[in-house]
């Protein structure tokens, strides 16, 4: 690998500029723009040497070589070069190839923050919030995310949102939340899709609008948020603001349970115990009320122990029945609360099935 670079070197011509190399690399031909970026990091131009540091760092076109490629980045940064500084900090963050130093980490984002770039004032804006590498300073925090949002920083947006949200050093505005979520979203900024939703279904700080909240979970459930992929099952198994369509339910079911979601885990499970839309299996569904019942969930409490008490899909335990029923019962449950007074009657009628899909909105 290092004697074809070097080939591409000695052939590469003199006069090569920086547009030259740049296309080689955006086309990914690494081979090409590492011989032409070597003959403009010779003169120093910050960013070939940034991007020759990108290759040498990663490994593109060519043997990963960290310490060369550190070396590279600090070159362009010290001359001012805000991507390379930018680069720097999140290595030193991260711990990517260096042990990670929360203190170098802010002291780059700071040296980039100086050039006034957004994505740098929020990243430092961030280290104050959680005092990473710097003291903890809310106030401090706010100010420069504010700064930052206004320049169109998604992060930025997405956090005064939240600070809105729960009125935490600023007022508690729903209205300006949902207009600092909207814009995050509207970037891509995936984390705020939920929000956004959220805020159409509950009309909070915007007129309720169930179309555009399930757009939204939609939006949310397809880049991978639980609580998004559950509620879209929620809504195809009620026909609530879309066409009932039970395939589609289980699919969203499945994917908000695979993540470990307690709500979804229920869903899942009475879909399994009854055999709606999926082939009826009573061991995957005590499995799966077990592991939402291990999280809280007081309906599939309840459930597992009937199963227990039964021997549905598992081994019949008087003991473990009566630790499940009890869990519930303490949360209200009001089948276990009912079942409680007669649990030690050993024949009492099983319930009727039932599908109660729930849903989950964020708190």
């Amino acid at each position: 690998m290092f004697s074809s670079v070097k080939k591409l070197f000695t052939k590469a011509p003199k006069n090569s500029s920086l547009e030259q190399a740049l296309a080689a690399y955006n086309r990914e031909e690494y081979a090409k723009a590492i011989a032409l970026f070597e003959s403009l990091a010779r003169e120093r131009t910050p960013k070939a040497l940034y991007h020759l540091g990108t290759c040498y760092y990663w490994g593109l076109g060519t043997d990963k070589n960290q310490e060369k490629g550190l070396r590279l980045f600090i070159a362009a940064a010290e001359q001012g070069f805000y991507e390379a500084q930018m680069e720097l900090g999140y290595i030193y963050r991260y711990g990517h190839g260096v042990t990670a130093d929360a203190k170098t980490s802010v002291q780059w984002y700071e040296r980039a923050r100086a050039t006034g770039n957004p994505d740098a004032i929020a990243e430092v804006a961030r280290c104050y919030e959680y005092g990473e590498g710097i003291d903890q300073n809310i106030p401090r925090a706010l100010d420069l995310y504010t700064i930052a949002a206004e320049g169109g920083n998604a992060m930025a947006q997405f956090a005064l949102g939240c600070f809105h949200t729960k009125g935490v050093d600023v007022d508690y505005d729903l209205a300006t939340a949902f207009y600092w979520f909207k814009r995050a979203a509207e970037q891509h900024f995936a984390d705020a899709y939920i929000h956004v939703a959220a805020c159409y279904a509950r009309g909070e700080g915007v007129e309720s609008d169930l179309n555009r909240a399930i757009m939204w979970y939609a939006k949310a459930a397809k880049h991978g948020d639980a609580v998004a992929q559950n509620n879209m099952g929620y809504y195809y198994t009620t026909g609530i603001g879309v066409v009932q369509d039970e395939e589609k339910a289980t699919f969203w079911y499945y994917h908000a349970a695979k993540q470990g979601h307690a709500i979804a885990q229920y869903n899942l499970a009475e879909r399994y115990r009854t055999g709606s839309s999926v082939p009826q299996n009573v061991v995957e569904a005590a499995y799966l009320y077990l592991e939402s019942a291990k999280q809280g969930d007081r309906d599939a409490q309840f459930r597992i122990a009937m199963c227990y008490k039964y021997g549905e899909g598992v081994e019949k335990s008087i003991e473990q029945f009566i630790y499940w029923i009890e869990e519930a019962a303490r949360q209200g449950q009001r089948d276990a609360i009912r079942e409680i007074s007669a649990y030690a009657t050993p024949d009492i009628p099983p319930q009727e099935p039932s599908q109660n899909a729930k849903p989950q909105t964020i708190e």
